[in-house]
């Protein structure tokens, strides 16, 4: 998805996606949930400069939308995922559960989002080599979004992932290919 990136917003230490997101490109592929082999934890992509198409050009909804530093996938363990922006829809892939989940500011912007009309989604990992697993929310959290509940909506988010995490999860069937340079 081409979206224009926030002026001087980088992913810095940030490799969320390097690690999360499933490739299975002619000249990169790695199972989902491991370490790009390219990327160094902590710092980035070694070979950036000649990385494929896919990985120049996808982008975490951070790097996109106004959110703040608390959103960057490595501190609030959510890869906002660019897949529906266009057809109005959020998806919050939770790759880990952090006190973010159940602060203010989280609370606040997905309230913001679902009094926008916007749809929400979660998606949560399986063990290493599987695909995540998804589903749209947003009817169950609207009560609780239009009541100003955060103990409720706190409830139902533990309740969503819970349900989501102990999905049967399918093998994404990817082989690892590392050919980039």
């Amino acid at each position: 998805m081409d979206l224009p990136l926030i002026p001087g917003r980088e992913c810095g230490p940030c490799v969320e996606c390097c690690r999360f997101i499933p490739l299975d490109l002619p000249e990169l592929a790695k199972p989902t949930g491991s370490l790009c082999a390219y990327c160094v934890d902590g710092a980035g992509c070694s070979v950036h400069a000649v990385r494929p198409q896919t990985c120049r050009t996808w982008f975490c909804v951070w790097r996109v939308v106004e959110l703040s530093d608390a959103w960057r996938p490595d501190r609030s363990g959510i890869i906002v995922r660019p897949d529906g922006l266009t057809t109005g829809e959020i998806t919050l892939y939770v790759v880990r559960r952090t006190d973010f989940l159940t602060g203010d500011e989280f609370f606040d912007t997905v309230a913001q989002w679902l009094s926008e009309g916007l749809r929400l989604a979660l998606s949560v990992p399986g063990p290493v080599g599987t695909l995540p697993v998804r589903a749209e929310v947003t009817d169950y959290l609207l009560p609780a979004v239009a009541a100003g509940d955060t103990a409720q909506f706190d409830q139902l988010m533990t309740r969503c992932l819970d349900s989501l995490a102990a999905h049967e999860f399918e093998p994404d069937g990817i082989e690892t290919r590392y050919a980039v340079i």
